[in-house]
Order: C-alpha cells, then structure tokens, then sequence
C-alpha cells in the first residue's frame, strides 16, 4: 500500500511538472533546464526527462539546455487524449453516476468526454449527440446508444465539427444533461474557451440543456481562456479529481455550483 501510495504521488507530481513548464513556455517562449530545476526543485536529470517525454508528445521542441514551444502545430488529438490519463479515468468513472437510462445528453469533443463515452455500461440506454468524431466513434461499440453525430465543418485539431449548421443542428435541441469540458474555468469569469467557434458551439449547448455538468482536470481550475463561454451560475455541477471538499472549490459551492 505504502509503495503504490508513493507512486500516485510521485505522478501526480510530474504531471504538475509538466503542466508548469507547459504553462510558462507558453508565457516566457523559452524554459532553461537550470532554471526549471530550482523552480520546481527537482534534478536538472529529472526536467531533462521531463522535457524528453513532453517532446515525444510533441507537446514541446527540446533544444540545448532546455525547450522552446511548437509553433503552429497543434498536438493531435490521440496525443492529448493519452495526456492526464489518470486524472480523466478517474472524472469519468464519478462522471458516470449521473448517467440513466432514457437520458437525452449532448457531450462536447474534449478527450475526458471520450474516456467517459468509453465506460458507459453496456445496460444503459440513452441518445447521445455529439459533434466529436472520436466520440461519436467509440459509441458506436455501445449496444444500446442512440447516437446523433452533429455534422458540419471539420475542425482537425480537435476532430470536431464546427460551423453555422453544428450552431444550427444545436439550437433546436433539448437535452437532459450537457457533459462539457474546458479549458478554463473560474468563479469570475465562468468558463472560457480558447477558440472563438468552439465557445460559440458551447453556448448553444448550455442553452439547450436542463443540467452543465463540467468534467475538467485540475489544470484547467482558476484558468480564464480568451473567450467566454457562459458565467459561473450556469454550471450545476463540476466533475473533477480533486476532493469536493478541497477549498479551492469554497467560492465555486457559494455560487451554487456542485461539486463532485
């Protein structure tokens, strides 16, 4: 017990490494090893590894003596589902208690959507839309799933469909639940979004649903992306895998917002 204890921590710990340097290659341009071992106090060995396996994601360029960003190359999609691969499984399988037979439920193309839409018992019956390929994809392996593929505009980076007939196809639904991811959330500025298109596909979904259920990792907790999505007070509940009961959800419960 002590040793798988020891484990989780220490990888719970490297994926806060690497979302660190990702976060400030992102701010300064530049990392230095040197520099990334007295931050994180940490071995310059143990940021050169660190910096090996952000660069086989393809999520980084490593150079001499540190790393610069990968301009203009998004990572797939397979190589940011596999990112965080713990934290998701463990979003997904809490995700997963609100999910009921007869349910009418819009999911979002984020990668701990997909990991959920790979766990749903083969027992349950419910119809599904998305506009995710993947998604949509791995439901078709589900026996009992209606599944709805919005179609539209393909957007690569993110396997998704994007455009004014995805807005369209939206707008006229209404759903039970919304299981939407983000790249950013945060009691202020309520969820945001990185991309113009996708904020705006996202709007409609909450617009459509009864309940937004947020399934999110702990990076994205606090962070404010450049567009907004929608204020705070219309998510019901955030899905995440820190414990409900950790204060950086104090001000979040005071807006109503559940937390599991």
């Amino acid at each position: 017990m002590a040793v798988n204890t020891i484990n989780n921590v220490y990888r719970m710990l490297k994926e806060e490494r690497h979302q660190y340097i990702l976060d400030k290659i992102k701010l300064s341009r530049k990392v230095l090893s040197t520099d990334l071992s007295i931050e994180l106090k940490v071995s310059e060995d143990t940021i050169r590894r660190d910096l090996n396996e952000l660069s086989s994601k393809k999520l980084i360029k490593k150079v001499h003596g540190g790393a610069l960003p990968i301009d203009n190359l998004a990572s797939s999609y397979l190589e940011r589902s596999n990112f965080n691969l713990e934290e998701k499984n463990t979003i997904a399988k809490k995700a997963l208690s609100l999910i009921k037979d007869g349910l009418v439920i819009i999911m979002s193309g984020s990668t701990t959507n997909l990991q959920l839409a790979k766990i749903i018992p083969s027992d349950i019956n419910a119809t599904i839309y998305t506009y995710s390929l993947p998604i949509a994809l791995e439901l078709t392996k589900h026996p009992s799933i209606e599944i709805i593929f919005i179609g539209g505009k393909l957007y690569k980076p993110a396997q998704v469909t994007i455009g004014l007939d995805v807005v369209s196809s939206i707008s006229q639904l209404r759903t039970d639940l919304c299981f939407m991811g983000t790249e950013g959330i945060n009691v202020s500025s309520g969820m945001t979004e990185p991309n113009w298109e996708v904020s705006h596909i996202k709007k409609c979904m909450i617009s459509a649903s009864n309940k937004v259920i947020v399934l999110c990792t702990k990076n994205k907790i606090n962070k404010i992306k450049r567009y907004a999505v929608a204020p705070i007070h219309k998510i019901d509940t955030i899905v995440t895998n820190i414990n409900p009961s950790d204060s950086t959800f104090d001000n979040f419960k005071e807006k109503g917002v559940k937390i599991l």
